[in-house]
């Protein structure tokens, strides 16, 4: 059977706990159900954040609760089919009392090999009295470009299939009835060039917001987690930091060209390694509900029937339809042998934490005579 389609009949695309759906083959082996995205829109590879986040979500389920992920790097050896499931195979490297890890294998059509491989950390939570970042306002660093919209991060276009700039000015204006949404999340793309444009690109950025499609599991128990007082994380806690994964890869090494000034002088693209690093707890992953307020700029969500979420934002935080909002700030640090390197912040866009740190190399060569 045919993986199922990540958006129905009516438009509406699927929620993220649908994305990730998991058929248990065994104790330790895995099938996708959903289909990934396909950023072309066709049968010729998929979203790299798809299997890089549900790799993770199947090593989850190898781990007792109370693990959370807090670190993973993985390989992108073959494009994805979207015709094809996912076929995750976890291994056991180590079950320490505080620390766990696990290797995943990926692969589909099974004469090819491998396709994905990854090496995930989980840990249990603990506290410090020790914490320490970079301080962001991101709404009065990045006003220029946020100006009118900072409450409503819906108001920005949606991110696109893929960043080109062959797809965004060449393409889209050719084919008006174009249509593919990304299940899972929404995504929405900062226009940065009022901020950009007077900069190198070496301090250049790209800001993508995101926030989750439905809703997911409990993290943990009891819910709401109390201020003071003890709490148990559930195993669905890694959900929630897969859809921080999902997001992590959207369309990022596009901004490699894109920043260099070197848009439509690229030949050819892949991602080859990926490494998130998660510095928070769950309290700063969880992913409340998303509102099923249709919102005039956004694809709509196929919600299942059912009782109406209640959306846990402390303090009512969170857009005006109460959405909570994460943010991704991108950048390039390096360029060079037919390689790139893409980095990240992800903030949380209310409280300016610091939740994750990524990492992408890329395949990145230029056509012939492309310079700076």
């Amino acid at each position: 059977m045919a993986p199922r389609p990540y958006y129905d009949d009516q438009g509406r695309a699927l929620p993220f706990d649908q994305v990730m759906q998991l058929e248990k083959i065994d104790d330790r082996t895995f099938r996708s159900v959903t289909k990934a995205y396909s950023p072309t829109g066709g049968e010729n590879g998929t979203y790299g954040g798809h299997v890089y986040a549900q790799a993770v979500w199947a090593a989850a389920q190898t781990v007792d609760a109370g693990f959370l992920i807090h670190n993973v790097t993985g390989w992108f050896t073959l494009g994805g089919r979207p015709s094809e499931h996912f076929v995750y195979s976890v291994h056991k490297i180590r079950d320490g009392g505080n620390y766990c890890t696990r290797s995943v294998t990926v692969t589909q059509a099974a004469e090819k090999g491998t396709m994905f491989t990854c090496t995930c950390s989980f840990k249990r939570e603990e506290s410090s009295l020790v914490d320490y970042q970079d301080n962001c306002d991101i709404k009065a660093r990045f006003h220029d470009v946020l100006k009118g919209k900072e409450d409503d991060p819906m108001q920005h276009d949606a991110a696109p299939s893929q960043d080109s700039a062959f797809f965004r000015e060449t393409y889209l204006p050719q084919h008006p009835e174009h249509f593919n949404p990304i299940a899972g999340l929404h995504l929405r793309k900062v226009d940065m060039r009022a901020y950009n444009d007077t900069r190198a690109p070496i301090d250049r950025r790209q800001l993508t917001f995101y926030s989750l499609r439905g809703e997911l599991p409990l993290a943990t128990a009891p819910h709401p987690i109390p201020l003071r007082g003890g709490f148990e994380m559930t195993r669905e806690a890694n959900l929630h930091a897969c859809a921080h994964l999902f997001a992590s890869d959207r369309n990022s090494l596009f901004i490699i060209p894109n920043h260099l000034g070197r848009a439509r002088e690229f030949s050819r693209m892949a991602s080859l390694a990926h490494t998130v690093i998660f510095h928070v707890g769950i309290r700063d992953l969880i992913m409340p509900p998303e509102p099923r307020i249709a919102h005039a700029n956004a694809v709509p969500t196929l919600f299942e029937d059912g009782a109406l979420p209640v959306c846990n934002l402390e303090g009512g935080r969170g857009d005006s339809d109460g959405r909570k909002w994460f943010v991704q700030e991108s950048w390039v640090t390096r360029a060079a042998g037919g390689r790139g390197l893409h980095t990240s912040r992800m903030w949380d866009y209310e409280s300016g934490t610091h939740v994750a740190t990524t990492m992408q190399d890329g395949l990145v060569r230029f056509k012939a005579g492309a310079r700076l």
